[in-house]
């Protein structure tokens, strides 16, 4: 049953386009050129380049906020949440603004426009100030994200989708592999505040870049149209139980760098490599299954095993020494990548090209709630407990989501 959710686009919905998404063809924009270098390998570039300069962002940050800034443990918190409600305020309009425009400019600016937020972030030490910077960067940051997803989603052929999330993806993770090492070498040479300068030069030259890339197609979307994709029941119980998976993104977010810290004793170099071999695994799991995940009831069993890989992964993690620990970081890799291909592949086929950007949104809104409700519950316990009990509680309602998915037996109907 779970697998029937995901029938191509315009079925899975129950509904066709209809006249409305059609009315408005003329006034539609060319799709991106259907050649690989267009559709994938520049997009796939681009977001690589992004993840190796923002990785600083990530892990690192929290221990800025900590360590630099002196923020308590509610601020830190006040800082992640904010992050989640931009991701929830604007995943919507950004999406919406995707069907409506091209995603290109909205790449674009939204890359500029985090250029000046870093380099107003390495100057400012107020709490309140700096929020209202972080918040904006937050909020572009989350602008830029799906609207490079969405650029990729819309071009080139949706046959071969599982092979072409798997490379794309694959390039966000090779970008934060290397990113990791970069920024924690980054900090240790130039400290966080001349770092956040070197990123915002580097993004300033990325919205250039941008600039150069073909428009994707636009269309005139009701906002009633996106509302009758998301009232079905295949889209709500997807959104349901990728809210669920996203509450473990807030104990990594206000635990994970901390517990590398202060549990392990890790350097900011250290700390860099240990991200990336987990990312390393993500990138060989998205490269060698991404192709596979289109047939049968490979949907449903990448589903389950990446929950049990991920989960198992997440609380073995804590457990020393950094070797034993860094072993199941790995493993919570292996069921993370198989999660993001379920992620995006579901995503493809629930949805039509054009509600494909607002629809995205509102996944993307979804996940942020479930991130925003994991950071207010973990960054206390972390902080009254120990950084290792956010780790282990998420990484076992990680493995309990495996029961909606074991009642819901699969048919043997291939969801293509």
């Amino acid at each position: 049953m779970f697998n029937e959710y995901f029938k191509r686009g315009d079925e899975a919905c129950g509904q066709d386009l209809g006249s409305e998404g059609r009315a408005h063809g003329n006034n539609r924009h060319d799709l991106v050129n259907n050649s690989s270098f267009r559709a994938d390998w520049m997009p796939a570039i681009l977001l690589g380049t992004y993840t190796v300069t923002t990785a600083i962002m990530y892990f690192f940050i929290v221990v800025f906020f900590k360590e630099e800034l002196k923020f308590s443990a509610l601020q830190i918190g006040i800082l992640f949440s904010i992050q989640a409600v931009t991701g929830i305020l604007a995943s919507f309009p950004a999406g919406m603004g995707n069907d409506r425009f091209s995603s290109r400019t909205l790449i674009a600016s939204g890359l500029l426009s985090q250029a000046v937020c870093f380099f107003l972030m390495s100057v400012i030490t107020s709490f309140v100030p700096f929020a209202i910077v972080f918040t904006s960067w937050s909020m572009f940051s989350w602008v830029f994200r799906l609207s490079i997803d969405v650029y990729f989603l819309k071009s080139n052929d949706k046959d071969a989708i599982g092979r072409r999330i798997g490379f794309f993806q694959a390039w966000r993770f090779i970008g934060m592999t290397a990113g990791t090492v970069f920024a924690g070498y980054l900090v240790s040479g130039l400290d966080f505040k001349m770092s956040f300068r070197v990123i915002g030069l580097i993004c300033l030259g990325l919205s250039f870049l941008a600039g150069l890339m073909p428009v994707t197609a636009t269309s005139l979307v009701r906002l009633a149209d996106y509302r009758a994709d998301f009232v079905n029941k295949r889209v709500l119980l997807f959104a349901a139980w990728m809210l669920l998976f996203a509450t473990h993104w807030g104990a990594e977010q206000t635990s994970y760098g901390l517990f590398l810290r202060k549990d392990l004793g890790l350097s900011f170099s250290g700390m860099g490599l240990y991200i990336s071999a987990e990312y390393i695994v993500i990138v060989l799991t998205l490269l060698f299954l991404g192709g596979t995940i289109a047939g049968g009831k490979n949907f449903r069993r990448f589903a389950v095993w990446g929950l049990v890989a991920s989960g198992i992964g997440h609380m073995g993690m804590v457990i020393k020494p950094v070797y034993i620990s860094l072993m199941f970081r790995m493993i919570h890799g292996l069921g993370d990548g198989l999660i993001i291909l379920v992620q995006y592949y579901g995503i493809s086929k629930l949805f039509s090209l054009e509600h494909l950007g607002g629809n995205t949104g509102l996944i993307s809104l979804v996940l942020m709630i479930g991130y925003c409700i994991g950071a207010m519950i973990y960054s206390p316990i972390g902080e009254t407990f120990g950084y290792g009990y956010p780790l282990c509680i998420s990484g076992l309602l990680t493995i309990l989501l495996i029961a909606p998915l074991l009642h819901h037996r699969p048919s043997a109907r291939s969801i293509n």
